[in-house]
């Protein structure tokens, strides 16, 4: 069994200077979504490090966590057949649904034996990640950055035993592949009916196809079946559509090329990968 914790944190703004320059304070330079997944046993927290083009293609919604969770899964775990997994309590019901049915798949394709959700009372919202989290944010208001390897750097470096590891999701060798996982399980799973009022889920690969819930720790667990008769079994090539990566649209290039290019304290170091010059050459 491993414990993992998982949670978005607030986004950061690169070019970013320890000494803030007067005038970039006014503007909006390029966002970076940061998104924790924490090993507890091992005290680790992978920080993928979602650039502003990725961020506007798939939000921050059930398909880009359970998406990185995926990633997680494929290329960074320890290969343990029972997860315990604990996250906020997502006010949505459709994001709980999606993430709960991700853990459903992956039980009934064989990829884990036995998995349990964990979410925290509403209203409590700290835990592992946000302490990484917290750990890095000291290393950022004291750093400068000005591209997103430089962003990763800071969190490489805001822990001197690695706990913090940066991971890019565009990396070349090991890309975050995003899914449209929404629309997938809700063919293959139905709704947990009341999924608001419980805060366990066990999923175990001895009744496929139901999920045991508990209101508190202490409950008596109710079993519920969610896989709709007319998609079992579930086929092992069976994946979501993939969401492609957008580019960000012409009015918003034309602004990190004009407005913030001229503030940056390293223009051509900058330029190229945080604010390049639009390829259109009509200014919006």
């Amino acid at each position: 069994m491993v414990h993992y914790s998982f949670d978005y944190s607030q986004q950061v703004l690169y070019p970013h200077y320890a000494q803030q320059v007067g005038k970039l304070f006014f503007k909006t330079p390029r966002k970076c979504g940061c998104f924790g997944v924490c090993c507890e046993s091992s005290r680790t927290q992978i920080v993928y490090l979602l650039d502003e083009a990725v961020g506007k293609s798939v939000g921050k919604g059930a398909n880009s966590v359970v998406s990185m969770v995926h990633h997680h899964f494929t290329h960074l775990a320890y290969g343990e057949k029972r997860a315990m997994l604990h996250m906020d309590n997502c006010v949505g019901q459709n994001k709980n649904n999606t993430v709960i049915g991700y853990g459903m798949w992956r039980v009934m394709r064989g990829l884990h034996k036995e998995i349990e959700f964990s979410l925290m009372e509403a209203g409590h919202t700290k835990f592992s990640p946000d302490w990484h989290f917290g750990l890095w944010k000291v290393k950022w208001r004291a750093s400068n950055a000005e591209t997103l390897e430089e962003v990763a750097d800071t969190v490489r470096k805001s822990s001197r035993v690695g706990y913090n590891i940066p991971q890019y999701v565009n990396n070349p060798a090991k890309p975050v592949t995003f899914y449209n996982w929404t629309e997938f399980f809700r063919t293959l799973f139905k709704p947990i009916p009341g999924l608001t009022k419980y805060h366990h889920f066990r999923i175990t690969s001895s009744h496929p196809g139901t999920v045991f819930l508990r209101e508190y720790a202490d409950n008596q667990e109710v079993a519920i079946e969610i896989t709709r008769p007319q998609r079992q079994p579930i086929p092992s090539s069976d994946m979501p559509e993939r969401i492609d990566n957008q580019e960000l649209d012409a009015k918003r290039s034309w602004y990190l090329f004009e407005e913030i290019a001229p503030l940056c304290n390293n223009s051509s170091a900058c330029s190229k990968p945080t604010v390049p010059k639009p390829s259109s050459g009509v200014r919006l």
